[in-house]
């Protein structure tokens, strides 16, 4: 449950392959066996379960605290206090989680794990910001805050310089809205869900913006009652009459009626359906009016990017990514191709893709080759590099040509990428830049498995021997490879025949090695084994 999940879609964007998965599992189990990995099924279910309580959250907190301020109205533990209650402590577990949860570092495409350097990045300043809004504040307002504790406001006490309890305790519940500032992580958790479960960005871009402009509305329905009650007190008699809530005679009304009278008083503000400003308001009435006016034309910008945005998402490249697929799947039908191969055609294409449509060949076409060159060189470079036998010989332009001449291609699980029976026809230098393959005998015997950034073939590759043993190589998972056939290994080495003497001769040496030592352990093998039957017929 704490390890890498290896279905997860957003685990396959970070390791594209199932030996870079198996390799993570194994760095957090011989490294950081006590933390979190944050692509791991504990933390997808902790984050559905945080998307329910800050959705709670950010609705249920600010009307807690701006509309229930009357002593019969938090002195009864009712179910609306314990679902405040279960939130505050959902989000103290929640301090628990990130403490121990790894992180991603995009710059470095690194999965941080090491529970000081997660301990260090939080305590900084989400830590802080998570106590704070996390107290249970339905307890103290149960069993410590006095009634009429709240008739001192906050703002009064400032302003005469006086202490009392109400004015910390309306300052104290005022804090539990901070909560706020985890919007983005709440968003981030929404979006790893889409992900996760494959949903359109389209549908993601509408249910974040929905969501940003409802919010919207409730917390400023909340904050133009907050600021009159935090300036002026609860108590009807010392509010000033030219305030808005005394004209709509507020004070004595249900919490919920007065949230309703306030919403729809932010409803004609932010919509600017009227934005005239009374010459008989308060102070406080002005500002909050002012801001919410500034506040609607903010939202009016904003909806209108991100309408722009939605639009270029419906012809973006995962738009036109499900369009080519679903083309894909009508030439399926259409040809009446079987299971399996339906199968492996989408399996193809979307991995070939990474669900994003891009036009590749007019891509390469403005790059130019230098480009590609590059990019070659930053792949398939150290891939290169380790083959001793070129490494010992070959100077870097050679390396560099061989380099760019290596083909590229994605082979699917069970596919063959070298067949031993073409003989020497087949004598192809392999290279795995993500996934794994196995490499049997021509009589179809396993020997070993090759993972990321190993090769194999380069003897094969070099000695033109027809003794020389050649070999089957299958592909276990989704692998992608870079192969450099013999034919244009021969042409480019053929330009420095000093060179291709040397590598010749070289290989030959190491070649001859590597087969007397195979013949001298089948020999000890040989031995063994006979001692062994002698020994038992001894004693027999």
């Amino acid at each position: 449950m704490c390890y890498l999940d290896q279905t997860s879609p957003l685990s396959r964007e970070v390791f594209r392959s199932d030996t870079a998965m198996k390799r993570e599992i194994s760095r957090h189990i011989s490294f950081y066996a006590s933390t979190i990995h944050p692509f791991s099924y504990l933390r997808f279910y902790w984050e559905c379960i945080m998307i329910v309580t800050f959705a709670l959250a950010f609705i249920v907190l600010p009307y807690d605290v701006v509309y229930l301020y009357h002593p019969d109205e938090y002195d009864v533990l009712s179910w609306f206090h314990v679902l405040v209650l279960c939130v505050d402590f959902i989000c103290l577990i929640d301090i628990c989680f990130n403490i121990r949860t790894g992180y991603y570092v995009k710059e470095r495409q690194y999965v941080e794990l090491s529970s000081r350097k997660i301990a260090n990045r939080y305590v900084r300043f989400w830590f802080w910001v998570d106590l704070i809004s996390s107290a249970p504040d339905p307890l103290f307002s149960h069993y410590i805050v006095p009634k009429h504790a709240l008739h001192h406001p906050f703002i009064g006490c400032l302003n005469k310089r006086e202490l009392h309890f109400g004015c910390f305790w309306d300052s104290w519940k005022v804090l539990s809205v901070m909560k706020i500032f985890r919007l983005p992580t709440f968003l981030r958790y929404v979006s790893n869900v889409f992900k996760r479960f494959r949903i359109r960005r389209n549908v993601l871009k509408f249910t974040s913006v929905a969501t940003i402009i409802l919010l919207s509305f409730h917390w400023m329905a909340c904050i133009i009652f907050l600021v009159p009650r935090l300036a002026q007190g609860t108590d009807p008699e010392l509010i000033d009459p030219q305030s808005w809530t005394v004209k709509e005679d507020l004070w004595s009304e249900e919490p919920i009626k007065r949230y309703i009278e306030a919403l729809a008083r932010t409803v004609y503000m932010l919509a600017m359906v009227t934005h005239s400003i009374d010459l008989f308001m308060t102070d406080e009435d002005v500002v909050m009016d002012i801001f919410a006016i500034i506040l609607g034309y903010v939202l009016k910008i904003f909806i209108i990017a991100e309408l722009l945005i939605f639009i270029r998402i419906m012809f973006s490249s995962t738009t036109k990514y499900h369009e080519q697929r679903h083309e894909l799947q009508n030439y399926i039908r259409h040809e009446q191709l079987p299971a399996p191969l339906h199968k492996q055609l989408l399996q193809y294409y979307n991995y070939r893709v990474a669900n994003l449509y891009s036009r590749k060949p007019m891509i390469d076409q403005v790059t130019g080759d230098q480009f590609q060159l590059a990019i070659r060189e930053d792949v398939g470079g150290p891939l290169i590099n380790e083959v001793t036998l070129f490494r010992s010989t070959l100077p870097a332009d050679v390396i560099r040509k061989l380099l760019s001449e290596c083909r590229y291609q994605i082979f699917l699980k069970d596919d063959l990428v070298v067949n031993a029976a073409r003989g020497s026809a087949c004598s192809d230098m392999v290279f795995v830049i993500r996934g794994t393959v196995a490499i049997y005998t021509s009589t179809w015997h396993e020997v070993l498995h090759l993972e990321d950034g190993e090769h194999f073939g380069e003897y094969q590759l070099v000695l033109d021997d027809p003794d020389i043993k050649h070999s089957n190589i299958v592909a276990i998972e989704t692998s992608e490879i870079y192969i450099l056939d013999k034919s244009t290994f021969k042409e480019i080495i053929s330009q420095y025949p000093v060179l291709h003497e040397q590598i010749r001769f070289l290989a030959r040496e190491r070649y001859d090695a590597l087969v007397a030592l195979e013949k001298n352990l089948v020999l000890e093998t040989i031995e063994e084994a006979e001692t062994i039957r002698r020994t038992r017929k001894f004693y027999q």
